[in-house]
């Protein structure tokens, strides 16, 4: 007798091992019906990956991402006044219209989808003012996509205050703000207060007290 299941959880006993396993609900009645014939008889059991089923599992939306979209969902509907369920519905439909997405869920989308949702909720954040119970830049994976959307939002990389475009690279004495193509240059959005302090206790110092640095940014 075959059938698809998965391991559910693995025991060390004294003696041996005890493998739990779980069964597909489609599966459930055959094996019911012939299971008890093979209590207490010797079994050889084959163990094999399904590999497209892994595939698509390891693609898909992340436990971390899950949580962190609902903490942003509990942060935005606190400060807007809707509840979080209510807040979720919201949050997808806009974010869907404005993306041209079709409508997801959060049970089983891609970590891809599930990433450029979260940075549409920071941003939303960022747009209206928001407290984030937690440090934004924690929320998104990739560092470099949480130090542009600061700089597009104008939004300080480190406290959230609204913040001023400011030049990680030196543009050099003696040239013209105003006229340097500054293109090339690294770029970060930094409140006044963290500003200064970059400039008090030195770039390197900075970038290892708050794991930011700046990034070529073109507007």
């Amino acid at each position: 007798m075959q059938f698809p299941a998965e391991i559910d959880n693995i025991k060390t006993l004294k003696n041996g091992m005890k493998i739990t396993i779980a069964i597909e609900d489609g599966n459930v009645k055959e094996v019911l019906q012939h299971v008890y014939n093979f209590i207490d008889k010797p079994l050889e059991i084959g163990l094999e990956v399904d590999a497209a089923e892994r595939e698509k599992e390891l693609n898909q939306i992340t436990g971390p991402q899950r949580k962190k979209i609902y903490a942003l969902f509990r942060d935005i509907g606190q400060e807007l006044g809707y509840n979080t369920e209510s807040m979720k519905q919201e949050m997808k439909n806009q974010f869907c219209y404005d993306n041209q997405y079709e409508m997801f869920s959060l049970s089983n989308c891609s970590k891809e989808l599930a990433s450029d949702f979260i940075e549409f909720l920071i941003e939303f954040a960022f747009e209206y003012g928001i407290s984030l119970s937690e440090d934004p830049k924690e929320y998104l994976d990739d560092i470099e996509r949480y130090l542009a959307v600061c700089l597009t939002k104008k939004i300080c990389a480190i406290c959230g205050r609204k913040a001023e475009v400011h030049h990680w690279d030196h543009i050099g004495t003696g040239n013209d703000r105003r006229k340097y193509d500054d293109s090339e240059l690294r770029k970060i959005a930094l409140c006044r207060e963290h500003h200064t302090e970059c400039h008090s206790i030195g770039r390197d110092s900075f970038r290892e007290k708050y794991k930011v640095y700046g990034i070529i940014y073109n507007s």
